[in-house]
């Protein structure tokens, strides 16, 4: 929970983070929230529902290592690290709603679109 937290709320993150999407951080820190005072309750449960959005938290980080070089491919690695946190709130705290449509499938979407638009 620490990491996510760190992601998305990272060292001078009000320079770092659009405009745009600044409004849905009370939503996000909120899920975040949630989701701790839930794995209290039942750890397993967490743990499976981590282990579903591992594998796009392992994709972000690749993401964040070796940035995308083209403006398109800045463009849809910004817009799958919004996404995925989209996917966080779906995931652990569904009751707060989404953004955007967003699903397991969307994401893996954005990741193929990432390895064209390099």
């Amino acid at each position: 929970l620490a990491a996510d937290l760190l992601a998305l709320v990272p060292p001078r993150f009000p320079e770092r983070i659009d405009a745009l999407r600044m409004p849905h951080l009370p939503r996000y820190l909120r899920a975040l929230a949630i989701r701790a005072e839930r794995a209290t309750l039942n750890p397993a449960k967490d743990a499976e529902r981590a282990r579903v959005v591992a594998p796009y938290v392992q994709a972000a980080a690749r993401i964040t290592a070796t940035p995308p070089t083209t403006p398109e491919g800045r463009a849809l690695a910004a817009d799958f690290q919004w996404a995925l946190e989209e996917f966080r709130v779906s995931t652990f705290a569904q009751e707060l709603g989404t953004a955007r449509p967003v699903s397991a499938k969307r994401l893996d979407d954005l990741l193929a679109a990432l390895r064209t638009a390099g």
